[in-house]
């Protein structure tokens, strides 16, 4: 004979919740490869050598590296509005 165990309303929550995110997780982490391929795509494709002004003087630097360094430079101004978000609303120690 087949017992059926009480089902505890909580724990549904806490699976569904955790599922959730981890669907969260992985849109997340889709996007980021989705963005980051387009992102080596297009380095991939300019090759060709520019001319850069920068701060200090000017020189000749493959589009790549101008790609790559605007990419990063990009994510690390994400990551510093995030963390000045999060201290604003009190959520970061």
């Amino acid at each position: 004979m087949a017992t059926q165990e009480p089902t505890d309303p909580s724990s549904d929550v806490v699976r569904r919740s955790r599922t959730d995110a981890d669907r969260r997780h992985q849109q997340r982490m889709i996007a980021a490869g989705v963005i980051g391929a387009i992102v080596v795509a297009f380095a991939v494709i300019n090759l060709n050598d520019v001319k850069v002004h920068w701060l200090i003087a000017t020189g000749q630097t493959p589009l790549i590296v101008v790609i790559a360094l605007a990419f990063l430079l990009g994510i690390a101004a994400d990551r510093l509005l995030l963390r000045r978000a999060k201290r604003k609303r009190g959520t970061d120690p």
